[in-house]
C-alpha cells in the first residue's frame, strides 16, 4: 500500500491515501478501475479525470520509490546525493518494535515453524500500524520500524503511534493464547517511540536522531512494555495512563531522556496540558449570546448553536467557560465529542461517552445496566423497552437472551429512536445540555441522530451545542432556533493581555510581546502555545521556534493541500507577504496552474489575497503555518529559491528592491551568496540611517559586517568595512549605545590609513577620515572624556582642510562647533560656525543657523535664539531631514523658558521627549530630560515634584548609557534641587562621585561648575 501513497503524493492528491488503503486498491488492481469507481470513492471530478490519465500511463512512468530503511549515514555517492536533493524534513513519530528473547526461542523450534511465528507477529504488527495510517519502513529481522507523519502527516501522528503500539502489544496476547493451546512458546516484545526531525529522500531514506532514540529506547523496556520519551509523552497526556520511570542516559544524546511505560488508553477524549493557563479573552459577545440561547432553552425553547472556526481558535475553551457559567444553575451536561481516528466507526461519541458515564470495561456488566435502567426510570422511559436498544450503543454488554431479534435495518432505526428520544426524556426532566465536538469528524451515523435532535428540539429544554471547523456543512435545514457563532481571530490587544496573563511572572520587553502577537495571528492556542516554549526555553530560544504541540497540525494541514504545498513552501521561502510576479517568477509556473493553486492555498486559509493576478498580492495567514513550509524544505532547496528570489528582484523588480534593500539582503545571505549580501546589508542600513530607522539601521549594518566577517581581507573589502563600519557606529551612538559607537569607531580608524583610503567618501561625500573623528568627538564628549573630543574635533578639523574638500570642511566645522558648545567654549564655536555660514550652501546655512541659534539660547540671546532655531529647523523640515530634532527642540524650549513663554518651552521638551521614544534617537535622552526638569522648576509656579521625576530619568538614562558628561549635568540639576530643600548632604553625596570620576576637562564650563557647586554644598 505505501507504493500507492507514494504515487498519489507524487501526482498532489494525497489526500486519497487514506481511502485507497481502505478499499485495498494497490498496483494489481490499480489499472482496472473505472470512472465510476473513483467516483465512488469519493474522487471529485478533475481528480478522476487526472487520475484516469496518469493509470494510463503507468508503464511509462518510473514506480514509486522502494521501502524506506534506517541509516545513520549520510549518503556519499553521487546517486543518493541527487536523491537526497528532492527530499524533505518532515517531524515524524518513529517506533521500533522488537521480540525478546528471540535467540533462545528460535533454538527451541525448527526454522521453519519459527519463520512462521514471526511472519504471524509481524503481519499483527504491520496491520496494527496500518490501521493507524503509519507506514512500516523497515522489517528488521523479528522486529520492525515503523513511521507516523510519513507520507502524510496527520494531526495526531503521535497518539497514532501510540495507539498502534498498544494494539500490537494486545494482538501479540491474543496469538500467545492461541499458541499456547497448540504447545507453542510465547512471544514478548517491547516497543520504543520518540518524535523529532528527520530528512527523508526520494529513495526512502530517513536520516535523523528520532529513529536511533526510538530503538535505544526500546533497548530499555521491559518484555511487554511500551516505553515512550518526555517528548511524545507530552503529545498525548490525557489521552494514556503512563508511568514515569526516571531519567536515562542515553548513548549518543548528549542529555538525560526522561521516560515513560504507556499503560492503556484513559478514554479522555483530549489531550490534556495546561488548557487552563489564562481566562477566557476576547469572547464576551460570545458568551453573551450563549448564555440569552441558554435562558431560552430553560423555558422550554429549544436551542441549537453551531460554533465554527479554524484548530485553534478557542472553541472547546468558549465550551468551557460556558459550561463553568452554568455551576449554580440545575442543569444536565453531557459531552460527546468526535474522534479522527473513529470516523467510520458508527456512533463512536455515544460509546466513548457511555464507557464514561457507565464504568466501561472496569465495572461488571450487571451494575453497568442497572444503572442504564435507573437511569432510564428517572426520565420515565420503559428500561425494558429501551435498555436493549441503547446499551450496545453505550458499550455495555448485553446477555444473549435480553438482545432484540430484528432485522439490521429495524434494530437501527429503532435504536436512534431511542437516542433520540433519551435525549429528549431527559431534557424534560431537567434541562439538558448536549455538547457534540469537532463535527467535521462525524460518523455517518452520528451525524443521522444528531439531524434527528436538531430538527426535534424546538419544544423541549435542550441546548445543543457543537463545534465544528469552516469546511463542515450541516446536514439539517436551518430553523428557527439554530443559531452560528462564527469564531475569528483575536485582536492586537486581546492577544496582548493573553501574553501578559500566561507571562505574569516575566518582565518580558514589548518587543517580545509584538513578536509573539505577530507570530500567532490571534490564534488563542497558537498565543498559549508560543508562549509556553518561551517560558520554557528563554526569549532567545523560543520565539522563532514552533512549539512542537503544533508542528503536527501544521504539517497536516499542508499535506492536505495537495500540489497546492509546494506553491506554499516556495512562497514561504519568499517571505510572509508577497506579490503575484514575484511568486509565478520565482515557481517558474503557467499563470492558469499556479492561479489555481494559489486559489486553493486561500480557499485552505492559508493565505490572505487582495487584488486579482497579475496585480495581486499575498499574506500568509499565519507566521506559523509559513514557517512549518518553510522547515518542510531541504536547506539546499532553501538556498536555491533564496538565490533565485534574490537575482529575480534585484534583476527583475528593481523598484521592488530599491523599496525593500534587506529584503535582498536576507535573500542572499540564506543563499550564501556573502558578497551580495554585504552590499544589500549596507545599502539597507544607509537607506535606514538617512531616514532616522536607527535601530533597523544598527541591525543591518551590524549584519553588512557580520558578512565581511567570513571572508578573507581584501583592499576593496577593506574600503568597504570602513563605511560601514562608520555608519554602524553612529549608528550605535545615536540609539544611546555609546560604548558600543565608540568601539567601532576606533575600529575604524585602526584600519584607516589615510594614504590608501583618503579618497574614500562616505554616502554623502564627505572624507571618511573626517568624518570618523567628527564623530567620536562628540561620542567621546558624552562618555564623560572633554579633552579627548576637542583634540578629535581639531584633527578632524584639520584634516579636512588638507583635503580641499569644500563638503568636508563645512561639515568638520559644523561638528567641532557642537563639541566646542558642549565644552562651553562659546567664542571658539562662533569662530567655526560663522565659517560655515561663509561657506554652506542652503541646507548647510540651516544647519549652521542652528547651531549659532544654540549659542544664543546658552549666551542669554534668547528671542534671537528662538527666531534662529525655528528657521533652522524649518528649513531642515523641508528637505525631509528629522535626525537630531529633539537636540534642536531642547534648545528652543531652552530659548522660549528664558523669554517666559513657558507653555511654548513645555510644548517644545515635550516634542522632544516624544520624538525621542518614537524615532529611538536616545543618544539624548537624559538631557532632554534633564532640561524639562529645569523648565518644570522655571514656571511661574515651580513644579519641584515634577523637576525631581525628570531628574531621576535623566541620572538613569545617563548611567545606563555610561554617559558621564550628561551624568554630571543630571547631577548638578538634582543637586542643587535637593540644596534648595535644605537636603545639601544628600546633594553633595551624589554630585561629588560624579565629578571625581572626571580625569580630564577640569577647564571646560560644566566640571568648573560641578567644582564650584561642590564647594559652595561643602
Amino acid at each position: 500500500m505505501q507504493q500507492i501513497a507514494d504515487w498519489l503524493k507524487k501526482l498532489g492528491m494525497s489526500e486519497y491515501v487514506r481511502v485507497f488503503a481502505e478499499n485495498r486498491i494497490d498496483f494489481s488492481v490499480l489499472r482496472d478501475l473505472t470512472d465510476q469507481d473513483l467516483k465512488d470513492l469519493g474522487v471529485v471530478l478533475g481528480d478522476r479525470r487526472k487520475l484516469l490519465r496518469a493509470i494510463a500511463n503507468i508503464d511509462k512512468s518510473p514506480m514509486v520509490a522502494p521501502e524506506p530503511v534506517l541509516s545513520s549515514a549520510r549518503p556519499t555517492t553521487a546517486a543518493t546525493a541527487a536523491a537526497e536533493a528532492i527530499g524533505e524534513r518532515r517531524h515524524l513519530t518513529v517506533m521500533f518494535c522488537d521480540l525478546v528473547g528471540s535467540t533462545s526461542i528460535s533454538a527451541q523450534l525448527d526454522a521453519e515453524e519459527w519463520r512462521d511465528l514471526v511472519g504471524s507477529y509481524l503481519d499483527a504488527a504491520s496491520e496494527a500500524v496500518t490501521e493507524m495510517d503509519g507506514h512500516v519502513a523497515k522489517k528488521l529481522g523479528d522486529g520492525l520500524m515503523a513511521l507516523f507523519g510519513y507520507p502524510v502527516a496527520q494531526e495526531n501522528d503521535v497518539e497514532r503511534a501510540a495507539r498502534a503500539a498498544l494494539s500490537i502489544q494486545r494482538a501479540l496476547a491474543e496469538m500467545n493464547r492461541k499458541n499456547a493451546a497448540a504447545g507453542r512458546p510465547a512471544l514478548n516484545a517491547r516497543i520504543g517511540i520518540e518524535i523529532g526531525l528527520v530528512v527523508t529522500d526520494a529513495t526512502g531514506e530517513i536520516y535523523g536522531d528520532a529513529p536511533n532514540v526510538a530503538k535505544r529506547v526500546q533497548a530499555l523496556a521491559e518484555p511487554g512494555a511500551i516505553i515512550v520519551t518526555a517528548r511524545v509523552q507530552r503529545q498525548i497526556a490525557g489521552l494514556f495512563v503512563a508511568e514515569e520511570r526516571g531519567s536515562h542516559e542515553l548513548k549518543g544524546v548528549p542529555e538525560p531522556v526522561t521516560l515513560f511505560r504507556l499503560v492503556r488508553a484513559s478514554g479522555g477524549g483530549r489531550r490534556a496540558g495546561q488548557r487552563h493557563l489564562t481566562s477566557l479573552v476576547g469572547r464576551d459577545e460570545e458568551i453573551a449570546m450563549l448564555m440569552r440561547r441558554w435562558e431560552r432553552a430553560r423555558q422550554g425553547d429549544g436551542q441549537l448553536v453551531l460554533i465554527v472556526g479554524e484548530p485553534g481558535i478557542g472553541k472547546s475553551r468558549l465550551i468551557e467557560e460556558f459550561h463553568e457559567r452554568l455551576r449554580d444553575t440545575p442543569h444536565t451536561w453531557v459531552e460527546w465529542s468526535c474522534s479522527q481516528l473513529l470516523q467510520n466507526t458508527p456512533l463512536h461519541p455515544i460509546a466513548e461517552w457511555g464507557r464514561r458515564r457507565f464504568g466501561g470495561a472496569d465495572l461488571p456488566a450487571e451494575r453497568q445496566l442497572s444503572d442504564l435502567e435507573n437511569t432510564l426510570a428517572l426520565i420515565k422511559l420503559d428500561p425494558a423497552e429501551n435498555v436493549p436498544l441503547l446499551a450496545p450503543l453505550l458499550d455495555i454488554p448485553v446477555p444473549p437472551e435480553c438482545r432484540p431479534i430484528l432485522s439490521p435495518e429495524e434494530l437501527r432505526r429503532r435504536q436512534l429512536a431511542a437516542l433520540t428520544n433519551w435525549v429528549m426524556a431527559g431534557a424534560r426532566a431537567q434541562p439538558v445540555v448536549l455538547t457534540l465536538e469537532d463535527l467535521h469528524w462525524a460518523d455517518p451515523t452520528t451525524l443521522d441522530v444528531l439531524r434527528g435532535i436538531a430538527e426535534r428540539g424546538a419544544l423541549t429544554p435542550l441546548f445543543v451545542l457543537l463545534t465544528a471547523r469552516p469546511e463542515f456543512r450541516p446536514s439539517w435545514g436551518a430553523r428557527s432556533h439554530h443559531g452560528a457563532i462564527s469564531l475569528v481571530p483575536l485582536d492586537r490587544q486581546q492577544v496582548r493581555h493573553m501574553v501578559g496573563e500566561l507571562a505574569a511572572r516575566h518582565a518580558w520587553a514589548k518587543e517580545v510581546i509584538e513578536g509573539v502577537t505577530e507570530r500567532a495571528g490571534g490564534v488563542p492556542l497558537f498565543v498559549e502555545e508560543i508562549t509556553r516554549l518561551l517560558l520554557e526555553r528563554g526569549e532567545q530560544g523560543g520565539i522563532h521556534a514552533i512549539p512542537p504541540t503544533l508542528q503536527q497540525s501544521l504539517t497536516a494541514r499542508l499535506d492536505r493541500l495537495g500540489p497546492a504545498r509546494e506553491v506554499a513552501q516556495i512562497a514561504a521561502v519568499i517571505g510572509r507577504g508577497f506579490s503575484y510576479p514575484l511568486v509565478r517568477a520565482v515557481a517558474k509556473m503557467e499563470d492558469e496552474a499556479l492561479q489555481t493553486e494559489l486559489e486553493r492555498l486561500a480557499e485552505a486559509d492559508i493565505l490572505l489575497v487582495q487584488g486579482l493576478p497579475p496585480e495581486s498580492e499575498y499574506r500568509f495567514k499565519h507566521a506559523l503555518i509559513q514557517d512549518a513550509a518553510y522547515e518542510n524544505l531541504l536547506k539546499s532547496r532553501r538556498q536555491a529559491l533564496h538565490r533565485r528570489t534574490g537575482e529575480i528582484l534585484r534583476d527583475q523588480l528593481a523598484t521592488a528592491a530599491a523599496a525593500e534593500p534587506e529584503v535582498l539582503a536576507h535573500h542572499f545571505t540564506q543563499a550564501g551568496l556573502t558578497e551580495a549580501a554585504i552590499e544589500w546589508w549596507g545599502t539597507a542600513g544607509q537607506r535606514s540611517l538617512a531616514r532616522s530607522a536607527l535601530v533597523e539601521a544598527a541591525e543591518q549594518l551590524k549584519r553588512a559586517l557580520e558578512q565581511i566577517a567570513t571572508l578573507p581581507a581584501t583592499p576593496p573589502l577593506r574600503r568597504e568595512e570602513i563605511k560601514l563600519e562608520v555608519a554602524f557606529a553612529n549608528a550605535l551612538a545615536l540609539t544611546g549605545d555609546l560604548v558600543g559607537g565608540k568601539e567601532h569607531y576606533d575600529r575604524a580608524l585602526a584600519i584607516y590609513d589615510p594614504a590608501e583610503h583618503r579618497p574614500l567618501t562616505t554616502r554623502s561625500g564627505r572624507d571618511v577620515g573626517v568624518t570618523l573623528l567628527s564623530f567620536r568627538s562628540s561620542c567621546v564628549w558624552q562618555l564623560g572624556y572633554p579633552t579627548a573630543s576637542r583634540n578629535d574635533a581639531e584633527r578632524a578639523v584639520k584634516n579636512a582642510r588638507e583635503t580641499g574638500h569644500q563638503i568636508t570642511l563645512i561639515y568638520a566645522l559644523n561638528r567641532a562647533a557642537t563639541s566646542y558648545t558642549f565644552c562651553g567654549d562659546y567664542a571658539a564655536a562662533h569662530a567655526q560656525i560663522d565659517e560655515v555660514i561663509a561657506l554652506a550652501d542652503e541646507k548647510g546655512k540651516a544647519l549652521g543657523t542652528l547651531v549659532r541659534g544654540r549659542l544664543f539660547a546658552l549666551t542669554g540671546n534668547a528671542s534671537d535664539a528662538v527666531r534662529a532655531i525655528t528657521s533652522g529647523i524649518t528649513s531642515l523640515r523641508a528637505t525631509g531631514a528629522t535626525l537630531y530634532e529633539p537636540f534642536h527642540l531642547w534648545y528652543l524650549a531652552m530659548a522660549y523658558a528664558q523669554i517666559g513663554q513657558t507653555d511654548d518651552a513645555r510644548h517644545c521638551i515635550d516634542d522632544a521627549i516624544d520624538k525621542v521614544a518614537r524615532s529611538k534617537e536616545k543618544w539624548c535622552e537624559a538631557e532632554v530630560h534633564r532640561i524639562a526638569g529645569e523648565i518644570a522648576l522655571g514656571s511661574p509656579q515651580p513644579e519641584d515634584a515634577k523637576a525631581e521625576t525628570y531628574f531621576e530619568r535623566a541620572l538613569a538614562v545617563a548611567r545606563q548609557q555610561q554617559a558621564k558628561s550628561w551624568e554630571l549635568r543630571a547631577a548638578m540639576s538634582m543637586a542643587r534641587l535637593w540644596r534648595s530643600h535644605g537636603k545639601s548632604q544628600q546633594a553633595r553625596e551624589l554630585l561629588a562621585p560624579v565629578y571625581g570620576w572626571f580625569a580630564e576637562g577640569f577647564d571646560t564650563l560644566d566640571l568648573k561648575e560641578a567644582k564650584a557647586l561642590l564647594a559652595e554644598l561643602a
